[in-house]
């Protein structure tokens, strides 16, 4: 299983936003009086989280989800083949100029909760994101996420040979996330 870019999203499968942080909410989220930072923090994956998606050459709906235990190899991977700079918009080739700083799994027993405004269960991947505040197009990007433009995050990877169980069928999270990719082409 190997996630390999964090795509920021005008609708998340996972149904979460990320929070986008200016100066002042940062200030009294998470006690940080600094310049506006250009940072997100969000869901990346949900365990399972039922994720309807459609199949638009067979014409046939399915559902995927991941356990808590398939999430936390995904994003030991994901830092493991060192892809924190793979970040890209709407999963095109628009790559963006930003990283992923920071990541942990939600553990309730270990202490390690939802961020304040995301309700998310234990076993759930956290990410957080930063821009490069230098970068002309990172400025732009960051007013469509401060407008609400683009609302979360979203994973796209290989996941070779996994299967996927709907209710009558089977899937490659292979073949479901190249689905995505064409929905959200002819969405456009």
């Amino acid at each position: 299983m190997d996630v390999n870019v964090i795509s920021i999203v005008d609708s998340p499968a996972v149904e979460s936003s990320f929070l986008a942080f200016s100066k002042q909410e940062m200030k009294e989220t998470f006690a940080v009086a600094n310049e506006d930072r250009m940072e997100l923090i969000g869901v990346a994956m949900i365990p399972e989280k039922i994720i309807p998606r459609f199949d638009g050459v067979t014409k046939e709906e399915y559902d995927v989800f991941f356990s808590k235990d398939t999430i936390r190899t995904i994003a030991q991977n994901y830092f493991y083949s060192g892809y924190q700079h793979s970040i890209n918009l709407q999963h095109s080739d628009t790559f963006v100029n930003a990283h992923v700083w920071q990541s942990y799994i939600v553990d309730s027993a270990m202490g390690l909760n939802s961020p304040n405004g995301i309700d998310a269960p234990d076993g759930t991947w956290i990410v957080g994101m930063q821009f490069d505040r230098d970068d002309t197009n990172s400025q732009k990007l960051w007013k469509f996420i401060k407008n609400g433009t683009y609302t979360g995050f979203s994973i796209e990877g290989y996941f070779i040979n996994q299967l996927t169980q709907n209710f009558n069928s089977q899937i490659t999270l292979e073949q479901e996330i190249d689905n995505a990719l064409n929905a959200l082409n002819t969405k456009k």
